[in-house]
């Protein structure tokens, strides 16, 4: 892997040499003297275009973003609980001697209750999904034949035409959601739609200024110099190596940014709006009429998830939106790098890439809550914090978590967990389980992780349990004991891995009239070893396993009738053999769906997709068709058909639905639609072309 990383950035490092020569070329440029200057003459060498759009999601769906407060699992349902006594207390302090197997099995008398969260989090109906008003203007200034700068700003202004969560509505429950620092909540208590923060407080994209409901940023500001068969790009920029729909097998360079739409967008703009840019240097070489050479190196920029209680947020919301430690871990200061070859010989094409980057979606797992708050549980509180208080300070190398405690109160103990006592958070095990079973985690699995990697927990009377039911014990006495809920508070990394791809396309010939004819066939393959992912229990340690990914891609132009412009007409397919469309791991899927049983996540062996889509223009291209088609073969479906009306005048409209179905076969489990199955909903877009 050395010899092919001094290789990428000599070739990125060689073709931006060329760069510095341009203004000594400029005598030989014939429309533009050097005798006039770099800056002689710019205006009327710069052009400008811009947009303005305006974009209307209607929620058709009978239920919200179950991800998001005012909709959690069990969110309008009486849930029994009941009090258990710790064993940690049992024999050591309280005298009551434990038969095998009674740990976390005796019930405390008198220390039960029924909990419904909408009693503390007031159910709300949001009926819109997503409204944003979007100016995007572009500049394109020459300064030599050769060399010029490209600049596209984008400014995203919110309404807030949605009902959403307010933290300060429950400022007086369980001492209000306290802010620890980091960055884990909206300082004025209202969901923070775009601000991108690291938890040092740190915008993690460069060239992006946000705040709670606007965003201004530069996609696109590069210096560009082109002569003869050298093409070099310096500065933030997408680097679009893929253009299947919905698969990005070879488009590896950035990553995506699920805070707009997630990616439920227009389907067939290719990811055009999500990709994180990232300042690179890009250098394209045409080696040959049929050779191209394309490398970059360039920081690394991480996916952007959506922050808590925002309309496409799709991290659960009883916890703190998770640490991100890109800066704290030194990952900005990272270089992703790599190099792709393509190649067209005849009705044959080939294509080879290597790139070295830090997984762009990263590995989330528990962290430290850093956050001081003891317990507000009435009685059951009252008596935990008096006997943590009784047990003997320190210890030494005599420690026991019976008898003995690390901290001085227990509200220091939990502040080096990941839990942190609060409201709006988990209220009872039946909803701990089935929330974790949303975002393909196993809920027996992560509380036993969270206890077994973080000592504090044991010395907060904490033990680890070995069954589902003595789990869901634990946990009822725990949320009893805070006076409602705990919430928790998970970190993220990023690791490096080295992504290999091989690809070939070939042009079929056949009859001109027949369908047959001119199909362009492409076949892709995606390896990468020793990829890491987030635990289903949320470990420290990610699972690190050889991913393969293939894809086959079939495309037609294709004319029904003379009387009408050619459709376009893609059929594709996708096979994984660890992760799901979005990079999760596979064996995280098949948790519980809302029911009170526990149903544990075993994983699927591995994740298929098809896609069929295309467009259909009318004469004139006064209106063109859309559709695009996800299917999961488990049994998910995700249906987008779109028309754009050109209306004339640079006005353009576009209406298109999203239909999510995560189980129109099978208990939905095992879908990717179940992470958005929500998201039924009808767009209108009004796009003015200045």
């Amino acid at each position: 892997m050395k010899a092919f990383e001094k290789k990428a950035i000599a070739v990125a490092a060689a073709t931006a040499f060329l760069c510095c020569a341009a203004p000594v070329q400029a005598q030989e440029d014939g429309d533009i003297e050097a005798s006039e200057g770099i800056f002689a003459g710019l205006w009327n060498r710069t052009t400008f275009n811009g947009s303005l759009r305006a974009d209307m999601s209607y929620r058709t769906g009978g239920f919200q973003n179950s991800y998001n407060q005012t909709n959690m699992p069990f969110q309008d349902v009486a849930v029994p609980r009941q009090a258990y006594v710790p064993p940690a207390l049992s024999t050591a302090i309280l005298g009551i001697p434990l038969a095998p197997g009674a740990d976390w099995n005796i019930p405390i008398p008198g220390f039960a209750d029924t909990i419904k969260r909408s009693d503390v989090i007031p159910q709300n109906d949001t009926e819109w999904n997503y409204n944003t008003l979007r100016f995007t203007g572009e500049m394109d200034t020459r300064f030599y034949q050769n060399l010029r700068l490209n600049v596209r700003a984008r400014g995203i202004y919110d309404p807030e035409m949605y009902d959403l969560f307010d933290a300060r509505d429950i400022s007086d429950v369980q001492g209000g959601i306290k802010g620890g620092g980091g960055d884990r909540y909206a300082d004025t208590g209202r969901p923070n739609l775009y601000q991108a923060k690291g938890r040092n407080g740190r915008n993690i994209n460069p060239l992006e200024f946000a705040g709670r409901n606007y965003m201004v940023d530069l996609p696109t500001f590069i210096l560009n110099y082109k002569k003869d068969s050298y093409d070099i790009r310096f500065g933030n920029q997408q680097i679009a190596w893929g253009q299947s729909i919905f698969f990005r097998t070879f488009d590896v360079a950035n990553g995506l940014d699920y805070r707009r739409h997630l990616v439920i967008d227009r389907a067939t703009e290719e990811y055009e709006d999500e990709r994180v840019p990232k300042i690179a240097l890009r250098g394209t070489i045409q080696a040959s009429d049929s050779t191209l050479i394309d490398a970059y190196v360039g920081k690394f920029q991480p996916d952007i998830v959506g922050n808590p209680n925002t309309p496409f947020n799709v991290v659960p919301s009883e916890f703190y939106k998770p640490l991100d430690n890109y800066f704290t871990g030194n990952y900005d200061t990272k270089l992703d790098y790599g190099i792709r070859l393509k190649a067209d010989f005849g009705n044959w094409g080939y294509q080879a890439m290597a790139v070295s980057r830090y997984n762009p979606l990263g590995v989330f797992h528990w962290t430290e809550s850093g956050i001081d708050n003891g317990l507000y549980g009435g009685v059951l509180g009252g008596l935990v914090e008096t006997l943590y208080a009784a047990k003997l300070p320190g210890c030494g190398a005599a420690y026991n978590a019976s008898t003995c405690r690390m901290y001085g109160s227990l509200g220091e103990a939990l502040a080096h967990t990941p839990f942190t006592v609060g409201p709006a958070g988990v209220y009872s095990s039946a909803e701990w389980f089935s929330t974790a079973a949303n975002v393909r985690l196993d809920g027996h699995d992560s509380l036993s992780a969270a206890i077994r990697e973080y000592p504090a927990l044991r010395d907060a009377f904490a033990s680890e349990v070995d069954t589902p039911e003595k789990a869901a014990h634990l946990l009822d006495t725990f949320f009893m004991a805070a006076g409602g809920s705990i919430r928790g508070n998970v970190g993220r990394d990023y690791y490096r891995e080295s992504v290999f791809g091989l690809g070939g396309s070939y042009v079929t010939s056949a009859d001109p009239s027949s369908f047959f004819d001119s199909i362009i066939l492409n076949a892709e393959i995606q390896y990468t070893p020793e990829r890491a992912y987030t635990r289903p229990d949320l470990s420290n340690t990610p699972i690190k396993s050889d991913e393969y990914i293939f894809t086959l891609v079939a495309e037609k132009w294709y004319r029904y009738s003379q009387a009408v412009p050619a459709a376009y007409l893609v059929l594709q397919y996708q096979h994984r053999t660890d992760s799901d469309l979005v990079g999760l791991n596979v064996r995280g899927y098949g948790g519980n769906t809302g029911d009170t049983a526990y149903k544990p996540s075993r994983g699927i062996g591995s994740a298929d997709y098809v896609v069929f889509a295309g467009f259909q223009p009318t004469p004139n291209r006064k209106f063109i068709f859309e559709w695009a088609f996800l299917l999961d073969t488990e049994g998910g479906l995700l249906a987008q058909p779109n028309v754009r009306w050109n209306a004339g005048s640079s006005m353009a409209v576009d209406v298109f639905y999203n239909y999510v179905n995560d189980k129109i076969y099978g208990d939905g489990t095992n879908t990717l639609q179940r992470a958005f199955n929500y998201a039924d909903e009808i767009t209108v877009r009004l796009t003015y072309t200045l």
